[in-house]
């Protein structure tokens, strides 16, 4: 009887849970122009979720058939960037080594000796850039990533995958879902032992 009222009190506050949306953006041109060496891109975007106060929960980066145009030492450096001119930006920087987005934003990684054979690379975004993106997008809701190639990629398509919600559970709620769920599992688990 107990298990049956621990269930329903568990069930009872389960609507009460986030649930999420997923949005996914591309860059035009998808490709950033085949991330030449002799430049580096902005990328400013202002998702449409639909819904007020969004919260992203979850944020991919993926590069589609991403590889280099040789097989020379190279690097792919990426940022999360507070500011950036809507749609693709293009700057010229001369084919010089380094970063040229250090010190913007919130460096996300550098992909370093990316083989010439085509692979499929998706970043996850941690909590704390999950954090600096909600941030940003609460601000005006433009937010953008940077990309600085030394060296040539081609690729198939970059794209952003966002998870969100507008409905964010209370820590309490949180908490007493998953204690219900723990205790139910540990007493199933000593029922079956028993049988």
């Amino acid at each position: 009887m107990r298990h049956a009222a621990l269930a329903t009190l568990v069930l009872a506050l389960l609507p009460t849970a986030a649930s999420a949306d997923v949005i996914t953006l591309q860059p035009t041109p998808a490709d950033l122009y085949d991330l030449d060496h002799g430049r580096y891109y902005t990328w400013g975007f202002a998702p449409e979720f639909g819904e007020p106060d969004p919260v992203v929960i979850g944020a991919t980066l993926d590069f589609d058939n991403i590889r280099n145009w040789d097989s020379g030492r190279n690097w792919l450096h990426v940022h999360l960037l507070d500011a950036a001119p809507f749609g693709v930006t293009t700057y010229y920087d001369g084919e010089r080594g380094g970063d040229n987005l250090a010190g913007l934003g919130l460096h996300l990684i550098t992909y370093e000796n990316l083989p010439t054979t085509p692979q499929d690379i998706t970043y996850t975004f941690d909590a704390d850039e999950l954090a600096a993106l909600n941030d940003y997008l609460a601000d005006d809701g433009i937010a953008g990533l940077g990309f600085d190639p030394d060296c040539h990629f081609y690729n198939d398509g970059v794209a952003l995958t966002l998870t969100y919600t507008n409905e964010v559970p209370e820590p309490a709620c949180a908490t007493l879902i998953g204690a219900g769920a723990a205790v139910m599992v540990v007493r199933r688990g000593r029922r079956m032992k028993r049988t």
